[in-house]
């Protein structure tokens, strides 16, 4: 039986879920796309439980019958700009192959229940990224730039004050004070 464990990749919960299966007495197996496989043989009660645990801490156990694609999308893009390599890449691609659905319908989809587009928030998110880049100070804003995908650095200072509205060095001024 397989289970898709949606967690935020902004928090570390591999460990937490792996103590949680380990406390449960479950076996499970890691897949490459963020599911676990279950034995065919844990009890609904015993499933129950595991889900009321990991749910604390933000990790949603999701399966074919409950399934909200809205938020697959923005765990996806999520995981995708915290943990992947995002240079050059086609969001509209990328979802459609991990998803299974037509770009066209994910983005309805999405704006009819987000009041944003996919491109809206796959920017937020980017710069959310780029908040915590930027305060580390070992990265410069050219390498940002690149890594996060933005065609150049006005690109990136533009898109943050547009957000924020702020400049990244008003940003880095006040979040040092």
């Amino acid at each position: 039986m397989e289970y898709n464990f949606i967690y935020n990749p902004e928090k570390m919960v591999n460990e937490v879920f792996r103590k949680t299966m380990i406390a449960a007495e479950v076996d499970f197996e890691m897949l490459q796309d963020g599911t676990f496989r279950l034995p065919e043989d844990v009890s609904d009660e015993k499933l129950k439980s595991i889900q009321v645990e990991l749910e604390g801490f933000g990790i949603k156990v999701q399966t074919k019958e409950n399934r909200d694609i809205v938020e697959e999308i923005k765990i996806y893009i999520k995981k995708m700009v915290y943990e992947g390599d995002i240079r050059n890449v086609k969001i509209s691609e990328l979802l459609t192959n991990q998803l299974g659905f037509s770009y066209p319908y994910l983005s309805n989809l999405f704006s009819s229940k987000t009041f944003t587009s996919i491109e809206n928030f796959y920017i937020l998110v980017r710069i959310e990224k780029v908040k915590d880049l930027v305060l580390l100070e070992h990265t410069s804003l050219s390498e940002i730039a690149h890594d996060l995908n933005f065609s150049s650095v006005p690109h990136l200072s533009n898109q943050f004050k547009k957000v924020t509205g702020l400049t990244i060095t008003q940003y880095i001024k006040f979040r040092k004070k």
